[in-house]
């Protein structure tokens, strides 16, 4: 669990915290797209925007640790205003050094009254009282259901991987998924080289793909190494997926699920922006936030457009490409420390979606050149998605064949988790 130490804060940045749990709760949104939509509307401080983070996403991420030391304290169904504010108060006493519990409970029972009244004020503050004294018991459990209460990940999901990778592996998945990610971007070697930002000392090498770089300051879309392009925020797994396609100058390459566009972007980068991009993604809104990128980049060759690319043999004569990168639409499984949200997604849309993965990767066949590549990644560690998904792909289609794949998982590099697959027509 991580400690955070925090000073003092007012009731209004609790206010808000709570305010944006229970959007996200109502409406299943994202967390950090809630985050932002707020951060935009008050006037905040640096230290009340890093408050209210931490405890947005600390509560989410520990949120069936949580349940699970709170339920013993209550003895009827609460409602959703009362458990969010339980949940998040329990959080900042159990995992937030240095406030004190008074202070925790006082801020909740004022919250409680302004909203709720006396009563609820009351309530409140005996649960709290009491949930505070006492100290939960995990050893009646089997290991499956403790690591899946202590890391806060569905026991279905624990089970899955424990399957799939064994117990000791899935423990350190799902410790480090509850770890806060790293601040990485890839260097745009169209603008400029890694050694040239390497003389900020704010930058620091990456350790797995070649051109990353963590950033030890605040945010990196503030920078203005961001603004002016000479890098983009992407995962140090993330970036070893173009390179993985290996694409040249002058290639003809199909991305068919570009955004956000950085791997794009990276595609037209190690073609030194020679050749053609033919880029798509389902969904209208996204289209400008890709040529966004393309254009605080300065890349030239790439074609951006809305299209279900389950569909794309409509559009192009069979054997068009010479490259095809499917980043495809999974679980997420590899991305928790991001969007510890997506843990409690219902395990049953696994199955909807291996189902478009498989239509992709029919499409992404025909279109290919005989001699050509595919790259199929997903940010995902589920096998069914991944080694799985292509093992049936080249069953039904034995001309493909795999040249190299690998699973990166979140604790061996501190970076999300990953799969990709290098395939080759024969």
């Amino acid at each position: 669990m991580i400690l955070i130490h925090i000073h003092k804060y007012k009731v209004m940045d609790r206010l808000i915290a709570l305010e944006i749990l229970l959007k996200y709760k109502q409406e299943k949104s994202y967390l950090n797209l809630t985050i932002n939509s707020y951060f935009q509307k008050y006037e905040l401080s640096r230290s009340q925007k890093d408050f209210i983070t931490r405890v947005v996403y600390g509560t989410v991420q520990n949120q069936i640790y949580l349940e699970y030391v709170l339920k013993p304290h209550l003895k009827t169904r609460v409602k959703s205003y009362e458990k969010m504010l339980l949940l998040m108060s329990l959080y900042q006493h159990l995992m937030m050094d240095a406030i004190p519990d008074y202070a925790i409970i006082n801020e909740a029972v004022n919250l409680a009254k302004k909203k709720k009244g006396i009563r609820t004020s009351q309530f409140i503050n005996a649960v709290l009282k009491q949930a505070f004294l006492t100290e939960p018991s995990l050893e009646e459990l089997s290991k499956e259901e403790r690591l899946s209460i202590e890391t806060s990940h569905p026991l279905w999901m624990v089970k899955m991987l424990c399957k799939q990778y064994g117990y000791s592996t899935t423990q350190k998945i799902c410790q480090a998924n509850n770890e806060p990610p790293l601040k990485c971007a890839r260097v745009n070697t169209l603008l400029t080289s890694q050694d040239e930002l390497l003389k900020d000392e704010l930058w620091q090498k990456g350790k797995l793909a070649k051109d990353a770089l963590y950033y030890q300051g605040g945010n990196i879309a503030y920078t203005k190494e961001f603004q002016e392009g000479l890098v983009t925020i992407q995962d140090e797994s993330s970036q070893l997926v173009a390179p993985y396609l290996s694409p040249k100058p002058g290639d003809y390459v199909l991305d068919m699920c570009a955004a956000p566009g950085s791997k794009t972007t990276h595609l037209a980068a190690l073609m030194h922006n020679q050749g053609k991009i033919d880029a798509y993604d389902l969904y209208e809104h996204k289209i400008p936030l890709i040529q966004q990128q393309l254009t605080r980049l300065q890349v030239s060759i790439v074609d951006v457009k809305a299209y279900d690319s389950t569909k794309l043999i409509e559009l192009y004569p069979p054997l068009t490409f010479d490259k095809i990168l499917l980043d495809a639409p999974c679980s997420g499984l590899g991305v928790l420390a991001r969007k510890p949200e997506i843990k409690y997604h219902e395990s049953n849309a696994m199955d909807e979606i291996i189902q478009i993965q498989q239509k992709l990767l029919e499409n992404a066949y025909p279109l290919l050149k005989n001699g050509g590549n595919i790259v199929y990644s997903t940010c995902t560690i589920n096998k069914k998605e991944n080694e799985k998904q292509i093992q049936a792909f080249i069953k039904r289609h034995p001309d493909m064949k795999v040249i190299k794949e690998q699973t990166i998982l979140s604790f061996e590099y501190h970076s999300d988790g990953f799969y990709m697959c290098l395939l080759e027509k024969e």
